[in-house]
Parts: C-alpha cells; structure tokens; sequence
C-alpha cells in the first residue's frame, strides 16, 4: 500500500476492516463509523457517549433515531421539517408526521405558496403592462395593420421549413440571423415604469435581410430555436457548455421571448400576444452570466 500507516483496523469482532477515519471511543477502542453507533448505544461501555434524543446539546452525546424500533445513532442531528425530530440517513424522508395532523399541514403548505401566488401574480401584471405598451401603435393604426397583412403574406410565399410540419399547425415569421458570432448587450427590466412607450411605429413589409419561414405551433420554444438555426444555417451550442447562449428577440422593440423558460409553447406566446404571426424576430447571442443573474420578475431588450 502506498500508506500502510494510514488508517486503523475496526475493532468489532465482526467487522475488523481498515477505516482511514476511524471513530474512537474514550475507552481507548476505535470503531468504523457504523459500527462506533453500535458500541455507543450497546450499553456496554461505561466511557461511551450516551444515546439522546434531539434537543440535548452536549457534544460528547450522539443523536438517536426517532423513528420506531431503530436503533442507529449519528454525531449530527438532522432534523425532520415536519416534527423537528432526529432521524437517521435512512429513515430522514418518513412519509407521514404523526405530530403535524393533515389540516395543520395544509395550512402551512398554504403559508408557503402564498409568496409564489403573489409573485407570479404580479409577473403576469408586469408581462401584459409590456405587452400593452409596446402594442400600442400596432392596435392603434390602420396603416400598420395593413403593412402585417402584406408582410404576412409575403412571407407564406417565399417561406422555409420542415415539410412534415402540417399546414393547419404552421406559423410563420421573417428572421433576422446574427451578423456574427459576438454576444451583443441588452438591457434588463424589473420594473414596469422603465418600458419605454412606443407613440409611433412603421412596419416595413419588405423581407429583405430575413429569412422567411414557418415552424409548428405546437413545438416549443426551444425546439422552434433548433429548428430556426437548422434553417438558417445558424450556429447553435445552446446545450453546450460556454457562455454565448443564442435567444429570440422581436424586431420590433428588441424584447427576449422567454429567456428563461425554453419549454413556453408557441401556442401559448401566440394566445398571449408576445408574438404575432408575421412578427420580424431577430436571433442573437447574448452572454450566459446575464442568463444566470434574472429571475423570472426579469426582462431582456437588445440594445440598439
């Protein structure tokens, strides 16, 4: 062995086997760690640490398993949730608590989800505010909504795509594709006092510099992002380690379609008007420390 001193032989008749961490008692007897529980609980060493339950606090005490018949005892207490009792590594996830009655429970778990209700409450306020400010000229002009007609159909002309894709699930979009392979900056928004309005718009139907084409709204995000590059020739490394991440954002305010959540359906963004069918989208690189610091109460714009 390259250390043949390292280490010492259990001393349970049974065990004997060489621990590089061996466990002694103040008798003078060195254990394993499984088998110096056995001898602290046994009894049958005066000098042993005595057996206790959870709420002692001496140090030369070890924590005793709560749960019923088992015998095992540890040097840390871990402590269950629910009843703020000890338990072993093997009986720590017991499925009931019989010191916490199911009307209790319920109402803590109530107490627990209340902040994530009002959370994802005030999310969906934040999101529709955006998306109302920033269709405000689209709804509000005739001249606009011709121009996303025309653009539409000039699109469904010329468009790319997979052909097993049926025509009743096909949408379309004109994409714009990264002039390189730089992580471009953006802006992030927590707060819905700093989206900016949008007073004046012009749509512009020409699909010149985009590549127009049409995916499934039934796919999600993530596999419309796959599909884009496949199409466009795009390089994607998104489920590669690296810090340049590809997203979608709209051409028309520089948004980030979920930057977070790449399982969204299109059917869902589409019903939620953060995109319209026709919309100009432009796929960039941005840096991956700017996708670990959001949370979901975040919103990427590209800066122009």
């Amino acid at each position: 062995m390259e250390f043949p001193t390292l280490g010492e032989h259990c001393q349970n008749e049974e065990c004997k086997q060489k621990d590089f961490l061996p466990l002694q008692c103040k008798c003078g007897k060195v254990y394993c760690r499984e088998h110096f529980g056995e001898h602290c609980t046994s009894g049958l060493c005066e000098m042993a640490p005595k057996p206790k339950d959870v709420n002692l606090k001496s140090d030369d005490e070890i924590f005793r398993c709560s749960s019923k018949g088992c015998k095992k005892g540890n040097l840390h207490e871990m402590l269950c949730s629910k009843c703020n009792k000890h338990y072993c590594i093997e009986h720590r996830f017991h499925p009931s608590c019989p010191e916490i009655d199911d009307e209790t429970m319920a109402m803590k778990i109530e107490q627990y989800e209340a902040p994530r209700k009002q959370f994802h409450e005030a999310n969906k306020h934040l999101q529709q505010k955006i998306t109302e400010n920033i269709r405000k000229a689209v709804q509000s002009s005739a001249k606009v909504k011709t121009a996303t007609k025309i653009h539409l159909m000039r699109i469904k002309q010329k468009a790319l795509g997979p052909k097993t894709i049926p025509a009743s699930d096909r949408i379309y979009f004109a994409i714009k594709k990264p002039a390189n392979l730089d992580m471009k900056p953006v802006k992030i928004v927590t707060d819905v006092n700093n989206v900016e309005l949008i007073e004046t718009l012009t749509l512009d139907p020409d699909l010149k510099d985009t590549v127009p084409l049409f995916i499934s709204s039934k796919w999600s995000l993530g596999r419309v992002l796959d599909s884009i590059c496949d199409t466009c020739n795009i390089k994607n490394d998104n489920n590669k380690l690296g810090d340049a991440k590809l997203r979608i954002f709209r051409q028309l305010d520089g948004y980030c379609i979920s930057p977070l959540k790449m399982d969204v359906e299109m059917n869902d963004l589409i019903s939620k008007e953060i995109l319209l069918e026709g919309d100009k989208l432009v796929v960039e690189y941005i840096s991956n420390s700017v996708l670990n610091d959001l949370d979901e109460n975040s919103h990427i714009f590209l800066l122009s």
